[in-house]
């Protein structure tokens, strides 16, 4: 069996000896420079575990025997799903991990923003030492919006209580008695745009969802509001974001993905004060990437073993089963 780690993962030793019982291992340590590096890095794999590189048409063409992608995310729309059901290849993803990284980051974003802390550390460093530049705004009775209530949206919902905050949420599956056990209101896109302090973006890529923080939505909200996305960099148009930023549509905004990433040096993010960015790491600690890598060589395993898990395009695995 030929496995191919084919961009950077969190893969400690113990892990490696894992795969390496399976089959024939290679580890890429680098991300490829181009669709055609990746392309060539699967070319001869039965099995691969990718990250944060696209597998498009190209990479599945390039690949035929490949058999198995065990996604170390729980994203899988960087991966062309309809091309591998066609081929028969099974697609496994990390579905429930990082909730609690990802929910913290939230607040780690939120209150870098509202308290100023990274522009503070900033002049500190350069021997300005003025306090007055830097008064700042408390979470404590403010409103955040939630759009999104899965298990990172509701671990967003927990955190918010502690900070004594009005909270808000969005949901495609509302009810008295959801609403009762978070201990939110429900209420539609508008509504939460127009009343929210803090609007944070817990969804899924969809079509559906591309997009749906847009220019007209931005419009809606307050003048002193600002917004977090840790989910997907196109649920959020840039362009919009950016010239709303630069209006002063909205105060702020904290950006832990992108529309195209890695974020380009060039990009107009880059030169606004009113925003935090970061490189993708809300799900980054520790005991989150650990937890990550386990399930994502389980899904190998599980494969191996004819057992497969997690899989998100299934109708692969019951054409499998009709075909024994």
């Amino acid at each position: 069996m030929k496995i191919v780690v084919a961009d950077p993962i969190f893969l400690p030793e113990e892990y490696r000896k894992q795969l390496e019982a399976i089959g024939d291992l290679k580890i890429y340590d680098k991300i490829p420079s181009s669709p055609h590096e990746f392309a060539e890095r699967v070319k001869d794999a039965e099995i691969v575990m990718v990250g944060r590189c696209g597998f498009d048409s190209d990479a599945f063409l390039s690949a035929p025997n490949l058999k198995m992608i065990s996604l170390w995310q729980t994203g899988f729309d960087n991966v062309n799903l309809e091309m591998a059901t066609k081929r028969g290849v099974v697609v496994s993803n990390v579905p429930n991990y990082a909730f609690d990284s990802v929910a913290e980051f939230v607040f780690a974003l939120a209150l870098d923003l509202l308290r100023l802390v990274r522009l503070a550390d900033m002049s500190l460093r350069k021997g300005k030492f003025n306090w007055k530049y830097y008064v700042g705004h408390e979470l404590m009775g403010k409103t955040i919006g939630i759009i999104g209530t899965g298990n990172i949206g509701k671990r967003v919902i927990q955190i918010a209580h502690g900070f004594n905050m009005n909270v808000l949420a969005m949901t495609a599956h509302p009810s008295p008695m959801r609403a009762k056990t978070l201990g939110v209101k429900f209420t539609d896109l508008d509504t939460l745009l127009r009343e929210s302090d803090i609007v944070t973006l817990h969804v899924p890529l969809t079509p559906n969802t591309e997009y749906m923080i847009n220019a007209p939505q931005l419009a809606k909200m307050k003048p002193t509001a600002i917004l977090i996305n840790t989910s997907r960099g196109k649920v959020v148009d840039e362009k919009a974001l950016v010239d709303a930023l630069k209006n002063k549509t909205i105060a702020g905004a904290g950006l832990d993905v992108f529309e195209i990433e890695p974020l380009s040096v060039n990009s107009p993010l880059i030169g606004l004060e009113d925003v935090v960015l970061t490189p993708h790491i809300a799900f980054l600690s520790e005991e989150s990437i650990d937890e990550c890598t386990y399930i994502c060589v389980q899904n190998v395993k599980m494969f191996v073993d004819g057992r497969p898990q997690n899989v998100v395009n299934p109708s692969v695995v019951t054409d499998r089963e009709v075909q024994r």
